[in-house]
């Protein structure tokens, strides 16, 4: 922890980011080792989750917050999702959580703290829920349209303009 520590500016930070780490370490080590099936990659998980929120803590607002847990839960279950393809192409196994991506590779050249960031600086809160249920949850499109009261052509086309949006954003960071 303390390596996340040196990357905080203030004590006060320090003291914030230490009292976030306590509450929801088991949580998210939970969170992972369902999806990754072995303890040490549900740890590698939650020591990314972690890194990642201790350079953009500016993100936290309160520890304790709704918010905040379903912030670091999406974020190690993408941690966790990741290890967990990777684990299956090692295996030289075709099946992947993310095969509904119908151009997954322009997206695997990315490292996932990079997709993160751009995700949460193009796509607005409404995309970004969507892109949630769909992608990290597993939902289908009929399920959400079902959840929101709205077509299901409509998700499908909210998705398709998500995704193009982030591969445009991409482009320009290269």
């Amino acid at each position: 922890m303390l390596f996340f520590l040196n990357l905080l500016d203030t004590e006060d930070e320090k003291t914030k980011f230490i009292s976030l780490y306590n509450l929801y370490k088991d949580l998210l080590y939970w969170i992972a080792r369902k999806r990754v099936k072995n303890s040490q990659d549900a740890e590698d998980c939650v020591q990314e989750t972690f890194l990642y929120v201790a350079k953009n803590f500016n993100k936290i607002d309160k520890i304790d917050s709704k918010r905040t847990k379903a912030y670091l839960s999406t974020i190690v279950t993408g941690f966790a999702i990741d290890i967990y393809n990777k684990s299956l192409k090692s295996k030289n196994s075709s099946i992947t959580l993310a095969t509904e991506l119908d151009d997954l590779e322009v997206f695997e050249q990315y490292d996932k703290i990079d997709l993160l960031a751009v995700f949460d600086e193009v796509l607005d809160e409404e995309s970004k829920v969507l892109f949630y249920l769909k992608y990290i949850y597993g939902y289908k499109s009929a399920e959400i349209a079902e959840l929101y009261n709205v077509k299901d052509s409509y998700i499908r086309k909210k998705l398709q303009y998500s995704r193009d949006k982030l591969k445009k954003a991409l482009k320009e960071r290269d």
